[in-house]
């Protein structure tokens, strides 16, 4: 059951977009009062709006309202032909565009695109796992920590749990979850943008490349200077979309940030910062959390202690005071173990199963997976002194 809605900011008729609907045995629902309509898409599901304001509101920014409280709603802006602009209207959260001159055959085309569009994400479990799905981030400012090995570990441990997952590489340049899981994709997340997003079809289930361990994955583009062609707007849809057909998705974070990447982090109920006991570190991480801070995402921090016996610069009490943050969970450092697996191609929890490694993935889901993982953790007193010689200050990211 599609729902399809109209609203103009002046009251004026849908026109021939009725008769098109009719034809396919469609109601189109107008509304005169905007209070109306929030009311109506509030108590639906499956729903198509037709969008027609540019006189007393405007038109975009319109619908980049409208976008943020009902993500899932498929929003057809109408626009005079002299704004028509496809970019901006996906940056505001359209799904297509008609101009006020389009023809019948360009109406009944979008009409066709939309319903294939929600007959797509109503197939099979998609759209009522996308209410439960969990996105958890991996993240770290510091390079060659573990960032990719850690997410894949965590992935295919909850697969194991019986979860559905997914894995988006928002590593765009120099991604290797392919080499970690030892794939040869079809196609990567730059052929999605470029294939099917510019056709407004976002199909993405051929670009997922399914694991024997049974998860999925979405594989960065091939070519570092592909990623160019990746905006924000791309990743919260993939991400979006990826979300109505998992249980979990896990999405592994470069080192640097990014509009990009802030907007992984945004989309993610959980940050798994990894951190180690080395200063540098420590003081690179202090600056990220500060970073994340500053757009109101701390709360969804976690602190991934990496654990070596090797190095003990800074004992865990101390590392917690520099962070102004609790370790929410440890997972020991065996590199000769990890070196083996990235190298075979086969995942810790796979090929070492037993290692304390691999065990401290499973404990690391368990805990994710309790209710009590969303409070909010408690934050360590600041020291008087030592602290503020090793870290920066905030306000100097």
């Amino acid at each position: 059951m599609i729902n399809w809605f109209y609203y103009s900011d002046t009251n004026t008729a849908p026109g021939d977009l009725e008769l098109l609907l009719q034809k396919q045995s469609y109601e189109l629902h107008q509304f005169p009062q905007w209070e109306d309509l929030i009311y109506r898409i509030k108590e639906t599901d499956h729903s198509i709006l037709f969008l027609k304001a540019n006189a007393i509101y405007d038109g975009f920014e319109l619908c980049q309202e409208i976008s943020i409280l009902f993500p899932h709603l498929y929003i057809i802006l109408i626009v005079p032909d002299h704004m028509e602009n496809a970019r901006k209207a996906m940056n505001v959260g359209a799904s297509n565009i008609l101009r006020h001159s389009s023809e019948q055959g360009e109406k009944k085309e979008v009409i066709d695109q939309a319903v294939k569009y929600l007959k797509l994400r109503e197939s099979g479990v998609n759209f009522h796992l996308a209410k439960n799905c969990k996105v958890i981030s991996v993240c770290s400012p510091k390079g060659g920590i573990g960032r990719t090995t850690t997410a894949v570990n965590l992935a295919v441990t909850y697969a194991q749990m019986g979860k559905k997952v997914g894995m988006l590489d928002a590593n765009l340049q120099f991604g290797d979850l392919n080499m970690h899981f030892d794939i040869r994709p079809n196609g990567t997340l730059y052929e999605w943008v470029k294939e099917e997003y510019e056709r407004h079809s976002y199909s993405i289930d051929k670009y997922l490349v399914l694991h024997d361990s049974g998860v999925s994955i979405l594989p960065a583009p091939l070519r570092p200077e592909f990623f160019e062609m990746i905006t924000e707007t791309h990743i919260e849809k993939v991400i979006e979309e990826m979300k109505m057909m998992f249980d979990i998705l896990i999405i592994d974070i470069p080192s640097y940030l990014s509009e990009v990447h802030l907007k992984c982090l945004e989309r993610s109920e959980e940050c798994l910062l990894l951190v180690t006991n080395d200063l540098p570190v420590l003081k690179r991480s202090k600056l990220y959390i500060e970073a994340l801070d500053s757009f109101q995402l701390r709360e969804k921090i976690k602190i991934i202690h990496l654990l070596s016996k090797k190095n003990k610069q800074v004992d865990s009490t101390k590392m917690e005071r520099i962070l102004e943050a609790a370790v929410f969970s440890t997972l020991p450092i065996q590199e000769a173990v990890i070196s083996q697996s990235v190298n075979l191609g086969v995942p810790v929890v796979l090929s070492h199963p037993r290692k304390p490694i691999g065990k401290s993935f499973l404990t690391l889901a368990k805990k994710l997976s309790e209710p009590t993982a969303t409070l909010k953790q408690e934050v360590p007193p600041k020291t008087k002194k030592g602290v503020k010689q090793l870290v920066p200050m905030k306000g100097r990211v």
